[in-house]
């Protein structure tokens, strides 16, 4: 009974809101006879025909569409009426439209219906910064669309999906699941006309993620593209997204002229949140990089007045942060750099949490039940060739093999990593060792076709090289290490390899892994940076050569190192 009355009242809640919606354009459609007077398709090819061009209009037809669906209690076309209104109404009008398409169709079995709902509130919520909330709408929105088998909408949710795995840092597989996404798109008839949206959203984010992957060059050819086609298909706000876009593109290419022409060309008419976020924090990173610190800060404080209105963590905040506390710390002004340290620890953990949420329910709520979607279809198939019993009884001991092996294996390098933290926790050694340790100081010095003279002081200028960190230098190379110590680059990589048993590259990655394992242990302030912020300090071009190098020379990634020193530290 209990059940049955609850059952009621979101009947009558469901009713109650379409209705209050209805009331208004109920007042708007009495003047509009003629327009009633219409059919369905009509209205609907009228709205999308001014959808772009005539926004009143638009708005005209698409509520005398919903009038008539009201008028004959049609949920489905109910349904159509608020998606498409939504699209042409402010984002609170469109989240309130989202709700009244799942509760007029949560009962439906459409293909569409209530998925596009759900997946109309995901968005919203990716776009305010409600990561976690996005996610579980997303996740609605594609049980829906695999119920009722909509692939066009199951795409769209892989695409959304990839941009939150951008937001935890998975940037090769998001960049992977944008190109399969464009290739789709492409794929298909009359794309650039039928689904001109998502045709230049799609180049739009796969520009963006090789960005994300420094592949700068390819960035290039999907800007350019991007541009071309916004220019043909007469999408000015998508032009200039494109515009903002190969601003950071020459940011990181070193342009910083360049950069600024397309950062402020773009200002002036992309006025949404994100865009003027990104747009302060590039010109807060090309101030930083040209010492101009104050304008630096500037750029930063009106970012950060941003985030204090619509409180959207993003990754940069925590760069941004570290740059206040230093510019305070020179400053003397210790309360202003405690406000912001106190800021730099809100929001690491807001992204801590964000991360931990959306990588955890991703792969359990996604990925997990696709490889067991992929497994039931594996088994259906097997059911159904009952001559070749023994390949199923063969795949399913398989399949268990493997996930009891991935258990394991699992088990394993977890104990694994406890064990070499442990070991880098205990080692007194640790830190950066002197070129030719005790135990080679017995090889004999001879290295064919270099005299010992030479190799004595080679090993004497490596030694001092090493005490003065000059390894953290990133533009180091072979050759510039070479001339530092007033040799040439055969003698040079000869000794090391002959010495330290290593590739010159591998023997610098070392030098920086074992300074940073002692700065880590030692250094609080250190430990604050992000991976990106540690790998730039000690001379990587990015977190993700970092954290190999970190994890071929300790066996652990630098993430869970940080991590478990922190563990320690609070329960010490």
């Amino acid at each position: 009974m209990k059940m049955k009355r609850v059952g009621n009242i979101l009947v009558c809640l469901c009713f109650l809101i379409v209705n209050i919606g209805f009331s208004q354009i109920k007042i708007q459609n009495k003047a509009s006879d003629s327009l009633l007077a219409k059919g369905y398709e009509e209205l609907l090819e009228k709205y999308h025909y001014f959808r772009y061009e005539d926004a009143t209009k638009a708005h005209d037809y698409i509520t005398a569409y919903l009038y008539k669906a009201k008028k004959n209690n049609d949920s489905l076309k109910i349904a159509a009426g608020f998606h498409w209104l939504g699209r042409i109404s402010d984002p609170e009008k469109e989240q309130q439209y989202a709700d009244s398409i799942i509760l007029v169709t949560r009962n439906k079995q459409n293909e569409r219906y209530p998925a596009v709902g759900y997946a109309n509130k995901g968005y919203w919520a990716y776009y305010f910064g409600a990561y976690n909330k996005a996610l579980d709408f997303y996740l609605k929105a594609y049980e829906f669309a695999v119920k009722n088998e909509n692939l066009k909408i199951q795409r769209e949710i892989k695409h959304n999906l990839a941009s939150l795995r951008t937001v935890c840092g998975f940037y090769e597989e998001a960049h992977q699941l944008h190109l399969e996404d464009l290739e789709f798109i492409e794929s298909q008839t009359d794309y650039k006309i039928k689904d001109r949206v998502n045709y230049l959203a799609a180049i739009s984010n796969l520009s963006s993620s090789f960005i994300q992957l420094k592949k700068l060059d390819s960035a290039d050819i999907y800007i350019k593209k991007g541009i071309l086609e916004s220019i043909a298909l007469e999408d000015s706000l998508r032009y200039y997204d494109f515009v903002s876009t190969s601003g950071y593109n020459e940011y990181y290419k070193g342009n910083y002229k360049a950069a600024l022409d397309s950062l402020n060309k773009a200002f002036l008419v992309m006025a949404d949140q994100n865009s003027r976020i990104n747009h302060y924090l590039y010109k807060g990173r090309i101030a930083k990089d040209l010492n101009n610190i104050e304008e630096a800060i500037s750029h930063f404080q009106k970012l950060d007045s941003i985030y204090e209105v619509y409180k959207d963590p993003v990754r940069e905040l925590t760069e941004v942060y570290q740059t206040f506390i230093n510019y305070y710390k020179e400053k003397g002004d210790v309360e202003n750099q405690l406000k912001y340290v106190d800021k730099l620890l809100t929001v690491d953990s807001i992204l801590d949490a964000n991360f931990t949420y959306l990588s955890t329910n991703i792969t359990k709520k996604y990925d997990i039940p696709q490889i067991v979607s992929q497994k039931e279809t594996l088994i259906g198939r097997l059911e159904k060739e009952k001559e070749q019993n023994y390949i199923k009884i063969g795949v399913l001991g398989v399949l268990l093999l493997v996930s009891g092996s991935l258990f394991y294996y699992y088990y394993r390098k977890q104990r694994a990593f406890k064990r070499k933290f442990g070991y880098l926790m205990n080692d007194q050694k640790s830190g950066v060792k002197t070129f030719v340790s005790d135990e080679v100081k017995t090889k004999p010095l001879g290295i064919t076709g270099i005299s010992e003279e030479i190799i004595k002081k080679i090993i004497d200028r490596l030694r001092d090289f090493e005490q003065q960190n000059k390894f953290l230098d990133p533009s180091l190379t072979l050759n510039s290490m070479s001339k530092k110590l007033h040799t040439n680059s055969n003698y040079l990589s000869k000794i090391i390899n002959h010495y330290e048993q290593k590739n010159f590259s591998n023997y610098i990655n070392d030098l920086r892994i074992d300074y940073t394992v002692e700065q880590l242990k030692t250094n609080r302030q250190f430990r604050l940076y992000s991976i990106k912020g540690i790998a730039e300090e000690i001379g990587f071009n990015n977190a993700e050569s970092f954290s190999k190098a970190f994890y071929k020379r300790t066996g652990i990634y630098p993430s869970y190192f940080v991590k478990e020193l922190e563990k320690q530290i609070i329960t010490k």
